[in-house]
Parts: C-alpha cells; sequence; structure tokens
C-alpha cells in the first residue's frame, strides 16, 4: 500500500468534519479575528499599520495555498475531525505545507518583533493585531474551499 493510500484510508475511517472546516465554523473565526483587529486599533496606542500590512500580505499567500490544499484533499480534509488530523490532511500536498511554511514564518517574525530594537514595536496590540490580521486575510481567502468540502 502507498503512504498516501494508507495515510487517506486513516481520515476516511474516522468521525464528522472539524467544526473549522465548515462554513460557519470558519465564519465564526474570521468574525472573531476581525473583532480582534478591530479592538487593536481602538485600545490604546494602536498597532503600526505597515507591519499588519506585511502580516495580512503574508495571510492573503497562506490562504491561497490552503485554498488549492483543501480542494485536492476533499475526502481526507472530510473526514478530519481534529485539529491534529486538520494539520495532518494539509501538509499532505505541497501547497499546504507552504501555507503552514508561511504560518511559521509569520510566528517567527512576531518573535523577532519582541527582540528587534528592544521590543520596541512589540506593542500589545501590534502583537495580536499582526495575529489577527494574518489568520483574517488566510482564512478569507481560503473560505471558498470550505464548499467544496460540503458539495462532495
Amino acid at each position: 500500500m502507498h503512504s498516501d493510500d494508507a495515510e487517506s484510508a486513516f481520515y476516511i475511517v474516522r468521525g464528522s468534519m472539524h467544526y473549522t472546516l465548515t462554513p460557519r465554523g470558519n465564519a465564526m473565526l474570521i468574525v472573531l479575528m476581525a473583532a480582534l483587529l478591530f479592538a487593536c486599533f481602538f485600545t490604546g496606542h494602536g498597532p503600526s499599520l505597515p507591519i499588519l500590512s506585511g502580516f495580512a500580505v503574508a495571510g492573503v499567500f497562506a490562504g491561497f495555498l490552503q485554498n488549492i490544499a483543501l480542494r485536492h484533499h476533499v475526502n481526507q480534509f472530510q473526514s478530519a475531525s481534529s485539529v491534529l488530523q486538520v494539520r495532518a490532511v494539509l501538509i499532505l500536498s505541497v501547497p499546504g505545507k507552504a501555507s503552514v511554511s508561511i504560518l511559521w514564518i509569520a510566528a517567527f517574525a512576531l518573535i523577532l518583533l519582541i527582540v528587534y530594537d528592544g521590543g520596541r514595536y512589540a506593542t500589545l496590540q501590534t502583537m495580536l493585531g499582526s495575529y489577527a490580521a494574518f489568520s483574517l486575510a488566510r482564512e478569507t481567502v481560503a473560505f471558498p474551499a470550505l464548499f467544496a468540502l460540503r458539495s462532495e
């Protein structure tokens, strides 16, 4: 049995699809990230727009790659019932691996904000806002692919 077949068989037997892969669950996540980003602008010193823009652009790229990965492994995603299973299916494809890599690069960039220039740019609003901008962009761009998961 080919390793992809073995991985596919594992996911097909599992329970119902993880809630973040449903349009409703993902829409709730998008609203939560939008609210967090909005709140970051209205509390204290708002986040740095150039920094937020960089994270949002990275999120758009990650979202496009995630969209492709979702469409390539519909059956496996439909069978993934936990976050770990979703991640395992996501990294079955090159676009999915690239999407996860961009997430790790964004996390590393957040760490750099803390250590660069004595952490001058690492305000709570900028850190949370940057993550929210990345996640909002990624989930919004990947959102249309979730309807492919429903229709199969």
